[in-house]
């Protein structure tokens, strides 16, 4: 699992500014699997997910950075919930349920097999939501996949991934 975090940490320290170097970088960010990409943010968990940072985004409520690579949608985020605590979030909105619940259900099935045996699996199901979490040891962070109503009128349903902290 450690094994490809440092791979891509030094991607980040090596790419400088070169427009070349930035563009191998992130073709190599592009093949990587979905169970790499997992692997890399639990190992870089422990570290505020440095290496996997990308630009950071201005706010007055809270330090936030693009990921290095997105899970669901387009637009993940690292974000500091205090000084010590980092999350990695995405979240992408649907049409309608079925579709949210399609993306939720192949997130947890590509995670439950990146994680392996040792993870437990939770789920927790409402009649407007579905939270799937996987945990290993309170060393470790959580891994948890939330489907569930959004407040727009356009794109109702909205499924999210997280790693980080424990989602009560």
């Amino acid at each position: 699992m450690k094994a490809i975090y440092p791979t891509l940490a030094a991607l980040v320290v090596i790419s400088g500014c070169t427009s070349p170097q930035q563009k191998e970088n992130q073709a190599y960010v592009d093949q990587l699997s979905p169970c790499d990409k997992i692997e890399a943010l639990v190992g870089a968990y422990d570290n505020q997910f440095e290496g996997l940072k990308l630009g950071r985004i201005q706010s007055k409520y809270m330090d936030s950075w693009q990921s290095r690579y997105n899970l669901i949608g387009e637009s993940c985020q690292i974000s500091a919930l205090n000084d010590k605590t980092m999350n990695y979030h995405c979240q992408e909105s649907y049409k309608d349920k079925t579709q949210a619940l399609s993306i939720h259900n192949k997130a947890v099935e590509f995670t439950r097999q990146c994680l392996g045996e040792n993870w437990f699996e939770k789920q927790k199901e409402s009649a407007n939501s579905l939270r799937t979490t996987f945990v290993l040891d309170e060393s470790a962070p959580v891994v948890s996949i939330h489907t569930g109503k959004s407040l727009s009128k356009r794109t109702p349903w909205m499924t999210s991934y997280e790693v980080g902290t424990s989602v009560k």
